[in-house]
């Protein structure tokens, strides 16, 4: 998978997209620590890392991603990072907070005018 590729799997999947101080790009997930997040391994897997404040915590996180299917790379006391397919990526970004709001483009330019309107009005 390329990094272009990555992105266009975050765009179609309604997934939060940035890159990293690296360049790299990743789907940080707004849950948790928020340091949890999807990223590009460069190969045909999705890379996860997951990080918790205490060890229970953290190991009741590694068990919910491991039921998916995903598979361990490195595992830290408060952290670990799993490789999965774009299948298990989906149901893992469910669990981290990964995918953006599910408000339509219609919403949110109606919500968008209406905010306009009342900043700019003269009342």
């Amino acid at each position: 998978m390329t990094k272009d590729e990555f992105k266009q799997f975050c765009l179609e999947n309604n997934l939060r997209y940035k890159k990293d101080e690296c360049g790299d790009p990743i789907s940080p997930s707004r849950r948790g620590l928020k340091t949890d997040q999807l990223y590009w391994t460069g190969t045909k897997d999705i890379g996860v890392y997951a990080e918790r404040a205490t060890k229970k915590k953290f190991t009741f996180l590694k068990k919910k991603i491991l039921d998916t299917g995903a598979r361990m790379n490195q595992d830290g006391d408060l952290d670990g990072t799993f490789h999965v397919t774009k299948d298990q990526a989906l149901k893992i970004a469910q669990v981290l907070g990964c995918f953006k709001n599910n408000m339509s483009e219609e919403s949110r330019d109606k919500m968008s005018k209406l905010a306009k309107e009342r900043w700019y009005s003269d009342a």
